[in-house]
């Protein structure tokens, strides 16, 4: 005698027979209401009337739509007779089971660790079509459409304010900035950086809005790229294939490639201006770089004053097309571009010593910078870059980059009375670096480079030239020596043997004087 085979139930979309709940099943009842069907008492409910399973008089579906009624906070007091004042609510199995965990503990103020405010996630509205705002004629009188996110960016610039050391008065610009935006904006709308840099016009500080706004899911990031910018404006004169060539290179100069590192933005932009002038010259020649020829760039190369850089930028590019198979052949393949001219350093006189002493007592900032390059022979960008705690008064060190230096007293007593003067000028600042200005006081940047320029422009020389200098004035106290020039100034071997050739052609020239 054979076994009977059990044969499954076909899946199918249908409704549960006793709960009328909709869902993916293979019988007449959902798994919630098999479970419940085996615990019944009776079959049929007094509430709904129908015959049906159900435990003390009440169906599944009466009890479901009670404690929807109740709600999640309130399971003791349930009036099970609801439904039948109210009728039935269908559902979707499966939706109805309380998901996560249990509800957290409350914690009390003392243990409860302090949290940066965020603006609580919510719906986003999808808008139909972009239009865009128009901040000027919007007064900050004027109710907010989104209260809550007013509420929620104004403790946020609140807690920035107190971490970055703003004045009453930014924090109240802020403020206001904040309550114009949120007048024209809706519940669930994007703010844009666009719309943000229109506060510009209304006397709020835009930077430190948008600083608020930041890494928030309300914020749209939509300010254009300034390299994108200079590209459309230079370049658009140039047919779509070669636009189209330019635009890989500069995206692997940009981004890299894993063999290759990402350029400097500087570099990038030098790279640029190199071959604008050759792709400006051979524009109505050539439809795409794959024409360009030898016998062209060594003709363009031959009256170009500075060679050397331009041919390198030329070779980065077509080698890289050429890497891309982009082009067929490498037209730089052979050229030399010749070497790069070396400035020879030279020391400074003693009108120009004297008259940069006599600028740096004048300005407690100048006198850091005249200290830090003259002295201790730091390049511009680590004297812009370097922090507060580098620099130890009592143990008369300072550290620049992990290089761990003796501080002389001419520099800690110039570092010194600039600290004090900072202290006087901008007493609430937690910019950590040592340098700062009345705009970035306010937040963690560094000066920039115009800043530094300004700044120095009073002084008969540059920094670079007082860094030059004060390198050559240690050459000619330790005989020239290279390995000395790289230890004590961190220098490459190219720039220490380039300082020591310069003493020694100085003392060659000075020696048949002597005789």
């Amino acid at each position: 005698m054979s076994t009977p085979v059990r044969r499954s139930r076909p899946w199918a979309t249908r409704s549960c027979r006793d709960c009328f709940g909709w869902g993916w099943i293979d019988r007449p009842r959902c798994k919630a209401c098999w479970g419940f069907t085996s615990k019944a008492t009776s079959r049929h409910c007094d509430v709904c009337t129908r015959e049906v399973a159900a435990i003390d008089g009440i169906c599944r579906l009466c009890r479901r739509q009670a404690s929807l009624i109740a709600g999640p906070d309130n399971k003791t007091r349930v009036d099970l007779t609801l439904a039948a004042r109210t009728g039935q609510q269908l559902f979707i199995i499966g939706t109805l089971r309380p998901r996560g965990g249990p509800p957290p503990q409350p914690v009390s103020s003392e243990l409860r660790s302090p949290r940066p405010h965020r603006v609580p996630a919510r719906w986003t509205e999808l808008l139909l079509f972009e239009m865009p705002r128009e901040l000027r004629g919007v007064s900050s009188k004027a109710p907010p459409l989104d209260p809550q996110l007013f509420a929620s960016l104004s403790a946020r610039a609140a807690r920035i304010a107190e971490l970055r050391g703003w004045p009453p008065r930014t924090l109240g610009s802020v403020r206001r900035g904040i309550r114009i935006l949120c007048a024209v904006h809706r519940p669930g709308e994007r703010i844009r950086a666009s719309t943000i840099s229109q506060l510009t016009h209304t006397a709020v500080p835009a930077n430190h809005v948008l600083e608020v706004f930041e890494e928030l899911d309300v914020f749209l990031d939509d300010r254009p790229d300034p390299l994108d910018a200079w590209c459309e404006e230079h370049l658009s004169f140039l047919a779509s294939d070669v636009r189209t060539e330019l635009d890989v290179w500069i995206d692997i100069l940009r981004h890299g490639t894993p063999r290759r590192r990402p350029r400097a933005r500087a570099t990038v932009i030098t790279n640029l201006r190199s071959i604008l002038p050759f792709l400006t010259a051979y524009a109505g020649k050539y439809t795409t770089l794959r024409q360009a020829t030898r016998d062209d760039i060594t003709n363009w190369l031959a009256d170009r004053p500075y060679r050397a850089y331009d041919a390198s930028a030329l070779r980065s590019l077509f080698s890289t097309l050429k890497a891309e198979r982009l082009t067929f052949a490498n037209p730089m393949r052979g050229i030399k571009g010749g070497k790069v001219a070396i400035k020879i350093p030279a020391s400074l006189t003693a009108d120009e010593v004297e008259s940069v002493a006599v600028a740096a007592l004048q300005n407690p900032a100048l006198r850091v910078v005249v200290a830090l390059s003259g002295i201790h022979a730091l390049p511009a960008r680590q004297i812009r870059s370097m922090l507060v705690d580098h620099v130890d008064l009592p143990g008369r060190r300072h550290d620049p980059e992990c290089l761990n230096r003796p501080l002389d007293d001419y520099t800690a007593e110039a570092i010194n009375r600039y600290l004090a003067y900072r202290q006087r000028r901008w007493p609430n600042s937690t910019n950590p670096h040592l340098l700062i200005t009345r705009n970035t006081a306010t937040t963690t940047t560094s000066v920039g480079t115009f800043w530094m320029d300004r700044l120095v422009k009073e002084l008969p020389v540059g920094v670079d030239r007082l860094r030059q200098d004060r390198i050559l004035e240690e050459t000619l106290a330790n005989g020239g020596d290279p390995l000395h020039l790289a230890h004590v100034f961190s220098l490459g071997a190219k720039a220490s043997l380039r300082y020591t050739s310069a003493v020694t052609e100085s003392e060659a020239e000075q020696a048949p004087s002597t005789r």
